[in-house]
């Protein structure tokens, strides 16, 4: 892999080193300290996904057009807005802070992946998103850690995530040591494109918001830090897994057909292990890193090789795609959830399989 690989995928581990301990606040911040609904924030997190989808065609559009590198740069700086949403004094507040930085943080996203195009060729695409999703994951794991360490220290969200700011900056400034050449997109296939980004849609309705586990192992155990841990959890394997991933070879659709069905497996896992706390729940959240990995890698990788030469659109459309799932699920997630998480990981894990089938039917050939 070429430096310009690992520019890209540091900046990943710096941004999710800062941000990704705001979501896993989030859920604490709406449900026990604002007391709101499990189902409000339920619709909070699909708003996020459902109006976000639209940041991340957008962003993705503008990358074709105005070059990949300007558009990830300006969205990664403002994902700092979210480093304000423990400085809320109410929900509301709360609410605003964090969209607002995470709809940046969707504007970026498909940039960015477009840049990590553009300094690969075909044949090390997937080792290169794999090695990009490994290290992103590692500093969202990293951020959960010292999150969780914080909270049973008994310091607030006001003192803690502030402070995020400082990652997220630094990489804003990995990304601009990088240097993308034009176009790197494969063969046009609008077929295979579609089928993967229905496949995609469906992963996403199945994908709940994270908070929806830690939730669940909050309410199981009725400690904070063990249920934010859940979310270390997630993202330690789902990193270790990518990294796994780039080192061997393996066909994109294979890949997909068996990071859809380790999720269907996990959500399924959580309606059974649920009186057992955090010794069966903590394996059903490595179970879901790992559909992540397989996901996260093989998704983009397959979608560079069939975008033709407009790959930030390409990779705004699945961004859209698994945007728009996100938001149908998380809204359907915190209905089902506030009448029984049976019924709520049942619907995820037979969604999963959905998107499975898809790939086994349409994309396998």
């Amino acid at each position: 892999m070429n430096a310009d690989v690992y520019k890209i995928s540091f900046s990943a581990f710096f941004a999710d080193l800062g941000y990704q301990a705001v979501v896993a606040s989030f859920p604490i911040i709406l449900v026990f300290q604002f007391h709101l609904p499990v189902y409000i924030y339920g619709i909070v997190e699909s708003v996020s996904y459902g109006v976000g989808l639209i940041f991340s065609f957008l962003g993705g559009a503008l990358a074709d057009r105005y070059g990949s590198r300007r558009v990830a740069i300006f969205g990664n700086l403002l994902i700092t807005l979210l480093s304000f949403t423990g400085l809320a004094q109410n929900s509301l507040e709360a609410i605003g802070l964090f969209l607002s930085g995470w709809f940046m943080r969707n504007f970026r996203s498909p940039a960015r992946r477009t840049m990590l195009v553009q300094v690969t060729s075909e044949d090390e695409r997937s080792r290169a998103f794999a090695i990009l999703h490994s290290l992103d994951f590692l500093g969202g794991l990293i951020a959960v850690v010292y999150l969780s360490l914080g909270l049973y220290l008994r310091l607030s969200f006001a003192e803690i995530l502030p402070f995020t700011a400082i990652p997220i900056l630094l990489s804003s400034f990995f990304l601009f040591l990088t240097r993308p050449r034009e176009g790197g997109g494969g063969r046009r296939s609008g077929k295979v494109l579609g089928a993967v980004a229905l496949a995609s849609l469906l992963f996403g309705i199945s994908t709940y918001s994270p908070g929806f586990p830690i939730i669940t192992v909050t309410q199981s155990t009725s400690q904070v830090y063990l249920g934010t841990l859940t979310y270390g959890f997630f993202l330690g394997s789902s990193s270790g897994f990518a990294m796994v991933l780039s080192r061997v070879r393996m066909r994109d659709y294979l890949g997909l057909t068996l990071g859809y069905l380790v999720t269907a497996t996990a959500s399924a896992g959580f309606i059974f292990l649920f009186p057992f706390r955090e010794i069966g729940l903590y394996p059903m959240a490595i179970l879901l890193g790992v559909g992540s990995a397989l996901a996260e890698t093989f998704e983009p990788s397959l979608v560079s090789k069939v975008a033709g030469q407009n790959v930030g659109t390409g990779m705004g459309i699945l961004s859209l795609s698994r945007g728009l799932g996100y938001f149908v699920g998380n809204s359907l997630m915190g209905l089902l959830y506030s009448l029984s998480y049976v019924y709520a990981y049942a619907f995820a894990s037979l969604v999963a399989l959905g998107s499975m089938v898809i790939i086994l039917v349409l994309v396998r050939k």
